[in-house]
């Protein structure tokens, strides 16, 4: 087998970066605006508070992500096929389904927030912290509504260095308030979540002007934003359903992880929020370079490169693996400069956070080959499947290993989460199965009609 299949020319990866970069900045920027929120949460103590209030907003994020999945796979196909009245129309289903579900998740909390925020971490004290801070920060569910269908929209006709400079915007003005309500107006952990509103408030708010002043491809003809005839939007949400039942399913069984890593207390869990917001900081090449992929991928399904795209989907597996290990090699040099930042003054929490990081490493490793390879089968539409690969494989496998290792007693949150990754190996391999069937490569323009 020669391995010349496995590596393309240079302008594929001139073009793969182009795209990608931004992609992985820009997704860096907006995991540093929860880093933040954690990295001043943790110099007044509030590192678990932060955390539990983000069960909500992870919850609310994961659906959106769903929505927004389902859509990036037609827009990303509508403009490979130069589609601009059909990418409009996709741009609008997007703020309608991203909107109702803000609407949806800030009623859930004023509704129940207390006891589902008791049901991950039943602490009297943690709770009337992460209240103050979720009172404010369920809001920001709105903005960034409407900012994550723009910057889908712009990703999708390959303009990443626009959602890079916002997400540099958010970033740069979540540093910004936070430091000026934590430490300057001393309003303590509701000055994080003041701080995450105002600046996603702001970047809504310069998507909104530039879109109206340059009218981008998906913005030709704003009348029809709302123009969703039943012929058009039907193929569109039977291929995007599926995905947002995944993500709602694989967001909840995320946060019942939280739930069993709670059973092992307080100390154990500032350890894990910790290193996994370390973590989840390198995960923005995963995210950024999987986005990419599901870009160019639907970009040449579109314009009837099949063949083309089942070949450059070889190449972008084999650079996906040769990243990977570069994410763990840098997870595990840099763990200790990192853990520094936050100040952990517990020996006890310090060493279990920079145990768990060495897992989070290995973690990281398996997560980039499957997310890239669950980014070529949603190119392609291939969405069903998706279901069983990702919230299946984490409610079968994933869940129970984490609650029978902890009722096992097992006290050790290291060697749990190490025998969670059990779901990631089993994803892994019938990731691969599938990928291999060739099922994704289709030209989904076709099913909708003129």
């Amino acid at each position: 087998m020669k391995l010349s299949r496995f590596f393309g020319d240079r302008a594929f990866y001139e073009t793969t970066f182009r795209i990608a970069l931004p992609l992985a900045l820009s997704t860096l920027l907006s995991s540093c605006m929860s880093t933040i929120d954690s990295l001043m949460a943790s110099s007044i103590g509030m590192v678990t508070a932060v955390g539990n209030a983000s069960q909500i907003i992870t919850l609310h994020d994961g659906i959106s992500f769903g929505i927004t999945s389902g859509i990036a796979i037609f827009a990303a196909q509508f403009y490979g096929a130069r589609q601009a009245d059909n990418m409009t129309r996709v741009f609008g289903l997007s703020l309608i389904f991203t909107l109702f579900n803000a609407l949806v998740w800030i009623g859930v909390f004023l509704f129940m927030g207390d006891d589902l925020l008791l049901f991950y971490l039943d602490d009297t004290q943690v709770l009337k912290y992460s209240l103050d801070y979720l009172s404010i920060t369920i809001f920001s569910c709105i903005p960034f509504a409407i900012n994550n269908s723009m910057m889908v929209a712009y990703r999708s006709i390959h303009e990443t260095k626009i959602t890079f400079y916002f997400s540099l915007l958010g970033a740069i003005g979540n540093v910004f308030f936070n430091a000026l309500f934590i430490y300057g107006f001393k309003i303590g952990v509701a000055g994080a979540a003041l701080g995450t509103i105002i600046s996603q408030t702001i970047v809504m708010i310069a998507y909104l002007i530039l879109s109206i002043k340059k009218r981008p491809f998906f913005l030709q003809d704003l009348r029809l934003i709302f123009d969703l005839r039943p012929s058009f939007y039907r193929p569109i949400i039977a291929k995007m359903l599926p995905l947002i039942i995944n993500e709602t399913l694989f967001s909840f069984g995320s946060t019942l992880f939280i739930k069993a890593f709670g059973l092992l207390g307080t100390k154990n869990m500032d350890a894990y929020y910790v290193a996994n917001q370390i973590y989840n900081l390198f995960l923005f090449i995963v995210w950024g370079y999987g986005g990419a992929v599901s870009i160019l991928i639907g970009t040449r399904l579109g314009s009837h490169q099949i063949e083309r795209a089942k070949e450059e989907s070889v190449y972008q597996i084999s650079l996906s693996l040769i990243i990977a290990f570069i994410i763990a090699f840098f997870i595990v040099i840099f763990k200790g400069p990192i853990l520094a930042l936050y100040s952990v003054k517990d020996p006890y929490v310090y060493n279990i956070a920079s145990g768990l990081l060495y897992v989070l490493a290995f973690k990281a490793i398996l997560r980039m080959l499957t997310y890239v390879i669950f980014s070529t089968l949603r190119a392609g539409g291939d969405a069903k499947i998706l279901n069983f690969l990702d919230s299946g494989i984490t409610y079968l496998l994933g869940i129970p290993s984490a609650f029978i290792a902890v009722y096992c007693g097992i006290q050790s949150i290291v060697l749990v989460l190490l025998l969670c990754q059990i779901e990631q190996v089993v994803r892994l391999i019938l990731s691969l199965k599938r990928y291999f069937k060739g099922i994704w490569a289709k030209d989904l323009t076709e099913l909708i009609e003129a």
